[in-house]
């Protein structure tokens, strides 16, 4: 039993290190040496429990992605009527983004070197079903005159570039536009005012 909980912890140290790591230096840049020291283990010993640095990213970036593309996956597969949904993706993007700010950049570094990661996962977290019900929704709602005529694509980008952008900007934003200011507070208080926004974008 001892032996089990020491295994699942050196895991998890190993993982810990390995997201900071490969968010600073993508996985290119990552050494396995860099990691193994991070993790406060051998290489020998990281080997044992990640035969290659490719395995060990795959694991570290699906994890990383997932986290992105579930908000928008319960978005696009929601029931709410329109502009809740607005509010509940919002409101999901900055929860999550609070928790793990390196996830933008981490996520469009790699998807730039590789994009074939990001197309495997897509289908596999309901993105591409959902999608079509979305699109849907939103031609309904133009059609009944709930909101002004708009791309349901060009919504959903919206929703995506308001929410995350900020977070991906940080330096240049805290350091241009909110210098002297609790940029953290800043982000943490966004998700009523970019849904606010969106919502007053497209109604009539």
């Amino acid at each position: 039993m001892k032996d089990e909980k020491k295994s699942v912890e050196t895991q998890e140290n190993i993982l810990e290190a390995a997201r900071k790591i490969f968010a600073q230096k993508g996985l290119a840049g990552a050494r396995m040496q860099e990691i193994a020291d991070s993790a406060g283990i051998n290489k020998a010993l990281l080997h044992y429990y990640y035969r290659s640095k490719e395995k060990l990213f795959e694991q570290i970036f699906e994890e990383a992605f997932k986290k992105l593309a579930r908000p928008l996956a319960a978005f696009l597969s929601d029931d709410s009527e329109l502009f809740q949904k607005i509010r509940n993706i919002s409101t999901h993007y900055n929860r999550v983004l609070m928790e793990y700010p390196f996830l933008p950049n981490f996520i469009l570094n790699e998807v730039n070197t590789d994009p074939t990661r990001i197309l495997k996962l897509i289908n596999v977290e309901g993105i591409m079903a959902g999608k079509e019900k979305t699109l849907a929704q939103v031609a309904k709602s133009v059609e009944n005159g709930l909101i002004r005529e708009i791309d349901p694509r060009e919504l959903i980008l919206n929703i995506i570039s308001l929410s995350i952008f900020p977070f991906a900007s940080r330096p240049i934003a805290s350091g241009l536009l909110y210098k002297n200011v609790n940029y953290d507070e800043v982000l943490s208080s966004r998700a009523d005012r970019v849904a606010d926004f969106i919502i007053q974008s497209i109604k009539i």
